[in-house]
């Protein structure tokens, strides 16, 4: 086999190029002389210890999948309640639904945003579920004659064709559906993260305002201090609730109201 080169044209200069990130030989060579490596020791700790993290967060997020679904027909019969209150309808529930499609791959119903290093995660809550469970896209009749809301769906954005799984409160069984748009599916999802995403923003801007507006008032009074600035007066909703407290919680409510039922 002979091999051929051609050094017709100039070699690439990556090494000058502004963003490279690639290492000359003699780079390295000296790099490994002072012991030094391109990924630590406490490197590889620190990802093997997100890796076990990552994989107890699926468990627990599989967990929360099956009380939601066991619990589904109890969540929809108060529905309308939990849509009416913030701590239960700010419950996250990206876990609940899944989604994907050919060319444009999975469904994100979580999103990981940095604010000047600080992470925060955004998820599809369950009032936003329950909303899009509302719509004829996503709920279909079972054979039982009750009915089954969507809980994953797949399909390609070029031909609009899908294939979803229903799951139904009522019988506790599963189908599948065909013949629906998967644009409808997938574009209803993500328009509910992103109102959500929305939303969080806009609170904490106003809720920064209504900060300063008070730590503004402090200072006209004299009450303030060299020790205080505004994110002292900061705070967050403060109502938060979990899926496992919220149907304990509907439980005893029923429980209490059948009681009175026989007195």
């Amino acid at each position: 086999m002979t091999i051929h080169i051609d050094d017709s044209k100039p070699f690439p200069q990556f090494l000058q190029e502004p963003d490279n990130k690639r290492e000359s030989f003699a780079s390295m060579s000296k790099r490994e002389a002072a012991g030094l490596k391109l990924i630590s020791d406490e490197m590889e700790q620190e990802k093997k210890e997100l890796e076990k993290l990552r994989e107890l967060r699926a468990k627990r997020f599989e967990r929360k999948k099956k009380l939601l679904y066991n619990n589904l027909d109890l969540i929809l019969r108060h529905r309308d309640e939990i849509l009416a209150t913030p701590r239960y309808a700010n419950i996250d529930a990206h876990y609940a639904i899944k989604g994907g499609g050919l060319y444009i791959g999975p469904l994100s119903t979580s999103r990981r945003l940095s604010f000047a290093g600080t992470s925060l995660d955004i998820n599809l809550k369950l009032g936003s579920l329950l909303e899009v469970w509302d719509t004829d896209q996503f709920k279909m009749e079972c054979k039982c004659g009750g009915t089954a809301v969507i809980c994953s769906f797949t399909g390609s954005p070029l031909s609009g064709s899908s294939q979803a799984t229903a799951y139904c409160p009522k019988c506790n069984e599963e189908s599948r559906i065909g013949n629906r748009s998967f644009g409808d599916y997938y574009g209803l999802m993500e328009i509910k993260l992103d109102e959500y995403i929305e939303s969080v923003a806009k609170e904490m801007v106003a809720k920064w305002t209504l900060a300063e507006a008070e730590y503004a008032k402090k200072v006209a009074e004299g009450k303030s201090s060299q020790w205080s600035r505004p994110g002292s007066k900061f705070h967050g909703d403060s109502e938060y609730c979990d899926l496992e407290t919220m149907i304990n919680e509907l439980k005893l409510k029923e429980f209490e109201e059948k009681a009175n039922e026989g007195y």
